[in-house]
């Protein structure tokens, strides 16, 4: 009989202290919530930083080669950025500034400093960011195989889903408001804040960039943040 309680109690014992199994998570109900959150904010900041092989940008400048760039986005259709090239084999930072298509751009030494109301880029339109059939919606939506490959923390800590797709490049770059066209198919990890149901970064690798003279992949890192903080926008004198 003692025996018997024993065995009872050592199996009670080990069903209660056994580790909780996650509940199955949709990927694609994480995808759809997320889309219609990012596209209901106000305002939010964004980072875009490229490594692996170079990627040239066709500007009002010339042919470029994109680096870093630093925006913010208010709605519906307002973003400014400063964005660091590479031009004639030296580093550029240029401010641009667009509302929907209208776009104004400005260098220290090309323009004086002075804000030249010009396309900086074609095609580059803020508005495409959270527009319903483009933006982060087509980013997410055209994800396909997609796979949850679970949950995660940020360098910040902050706690996200992870998510691993692929995409026609051509949709992606709507997510960078066509500032960055990128082609062929494109591998994408996709992180969400677990709080906020708001996609926080996205990692995109171009296979298709890699030669033998630059053999790791042209990759953006994209990271969203400052979700509806107060703007900081420093406008040109004629839409002040």
């Amino acid at each position: 009989m003692r025996r018997w309680l024993l065995g009872l109690m050592v199996l009670l014992f080990a069903a209660c202290s056994g580790t909780a199994t996650e509940e199955p998570v949709d990927p694609f109900q994480l995808i759809t919530d997320a889309a219609k959150n990012i596209r209901e904010s106000n305002t939010f900041r964004m980072s875009v930083d490229r490594t692996g092989a170079s990627y040239f940008v066709q500007t009002d400048l010339g042919l470029v080669d994109f680096r870093h760039a630093m925006a913010q986005y208010v709605a519906p259709d307002i973003l400014q950025a400063t964005v660091r090239l590479i031009a004639a084999g030296l580093p550029a930072d240029v401010e641009v500034f667009s509302r929907g298509d209208n776009q104004w751009y400005r260098h220290a030494v090309l323009t004086a400093n002075l804000w030249f109301n010009a396309p900086f880029a074609e095609g580059f339109n803020p508005e495409e960011l959270i527009a319903q059939d483009t933006g982060f919606q087509m980013a997410l939506h055209s994800l396909i195989n997609l796979s949850y490959e679970g949950r995660d923390n940020l360098e910040d800590g902050t706690s996200v889903f992870h998510l691993k797709g692929l995409a026609d490049g051509a949709d992606i770059s709507a997510l960078l408001a066509n500032l960055v066209e990128t082609t062929g198919q494109v591998f994408v990890d996709v992180f969400i804040d677990q709080k906020m149901m708001i996609p926080v970064r996205f990692v995109i690798v171009q296979p298709d960039t890699i030669t033998e003279a630059e053999p790791e992949p042209t990759t953006w890192t994209v990271d969203v943040y400052d979700i509806n903080a107060a703007p900081e926008l420093d406008p040109p004198p004629d839409e002040s």
